[in-house]
């Protein structure tokens, strides 16, 4: 049904707390600028900006959209991390205030990827857009 909102699209910070709706962002796949994609076993790994998106066709959609109808903001893949580390901290804080937590436990958080719904576009013909709804992994060394 249009307008309801996937478990998926959801998150918490606390069990039992409120749930957010994740914020929708757009990446453009462009390799002119170094962007990469690979192909296996019905997965399609795309590289970019130092970051890696993964769509699993047995689990994310895939549309098309036109370039000219569809109205985008994009954001860089290489900022997304700040991004997301951002918009956590404010809804953190917002949360732990709404709970009235005097002492928040503070846990180091490095996988800000679960706080955003991703879509990489990848454009095909002069004005098609491939829209690939896309797990965002974050690596940590």
């Amino acid at each position: 049904m249009m307008g309801q909102s996937q478990e998926s699209d959801l998150f918490n910070f606390y069990k039992g707390g409120n749930k957010y709706k994740k914020p929708v962002r757009y990446v453009l796949f462009d390799s002119s600028v170094g962007d990469s994609k690979k192909e296996v076993d019905n997965k399609t790994y795309f590289y970019m900006g130092g970051e890696t998106f993964i769509f699993d066709a047995k689990i994310n959609k895939m549309d098309t959209c036109l370039v000219d109808k569809s109205k985008f903001t994009f954001d860089k893949s290489e900022d997304l991390q700040q991004k997301a580390y951002q918009f956590y901290k404010e809804k953190k804080q917002m949360e732990e205030r709404k709970m009235k937590l005097k002492n928040p436990i503070p846990y180091p958080v490095t996988d800000f990827s679960p706080y955003f719904k991703i879509y990489v576009l990848e454009k095909t013909h002069k004005n098609t857009l491939l829209k690939y709804e896309v797990d965002w992994i974050y690596y940590t060394f």
